[in-house]
C-alpha cells in the first residue's frame, strides 16, 4: 500500500498537471533580469527590425544521420536598422532549448508578415558548437527586449529613435 504522502503528492499533481516550465534567464550574472531598451541596445552589436524569409531546423532538415543537439537557424529581411551596420539579410542562431528564441510560433514554422524587434550579437562559437552557427547572430537575451514588432509600445519606439539618433513621433 502507498503511503500518504506520495498519495497526496499523486492526487496534487493529477488536478493540478506538472509544473509549468520556464527558461533560465539570466542577464549578466543576474538571474531573472528585467532589462531595458537602452540596456539592450548598449549591449547589441545590431538592433533591427526585422521578417523571417527562411527556417532551417536541424532535427528536420539536417538528415537521418543527424545526432546533435538541436538548433534553428532563420535567414532575416532587415527592414530598418537602429544600430550598427546591418547587412539587408543575416542569418539568425538559436538552441532549441531554455535559452533559445524562436522566431516563429510554437510548434510552427514562420510567418513572412510578422516583424520583429531584434537586439543582436555575432555568435560565440565553442568546440561543441555547429557549423552552422558561423558567421551568424544571436539574440542579445532571450528574455529580454526582442520582440514581435507589434508588441513594442509607442514609447519603445520613440526610445528606439532618440538612442538611433533620429527624432522620436
Amino acid at each position: 500500500m502507498m503511503s500518504p504522502t506520495p498519495l497526496l503528492v499523486a492526487v496534487v499533481l493529477a488536478l493540478t498537471g506538472p509544473p509549468a516550465a520556464h527558461a533560465l534567464r539570466i542577464y549578466k550574472g543576474e538571474l531573472y533580469a528585467t532589462t531595458t531598451i537602452p540596456q539592450e541596445f548598449a549591449d547589441s552589436r545590431w538592433v533591427v527590425r526585422a521578417r523571417v524569409t527562411a527556417q532551417t531546423d536541424s532535427w528536420a532538415d539536417a538528415g537521418p544521420d543527424y545526432d546533435e543537439d538541436p538548433w534553428t537557424t532563420y535567414r532575416i529581411e532587415v527592414l530598418e536598422v537602429f544600430k550598427g551596420v546591418a547587412p539587408r539579410e543575416m542569418t539568425v542562431f538559436t538552441e532549441r532549448d531554455s535559452g533559445g528564441f524562436y522566431l516563429e510560433p510554437p510548434r510552427g514554422r514562420f510567418d513572412p508578415n510578422v516583424q520583429y524587434l531584434l537586439f543582436l550579437n555575432p555568435t560565440q562559437m565553442w568546440t561543441d558548437s555547429p557549423p552552422e552557427a558561423s558567421g551568424t547572430a544571436r539574440v542579445n537575451y532571450n528574455c529580454g527586449q526582442s520582440k514581435p514588432w507589434h508588441q513594442v509600445p509607442a514609447s519603445d519606439r520613440n526610445a528606439l529613435l532618440t538612442l538611433a539618433g533620429r527624432t522620436g513621433g
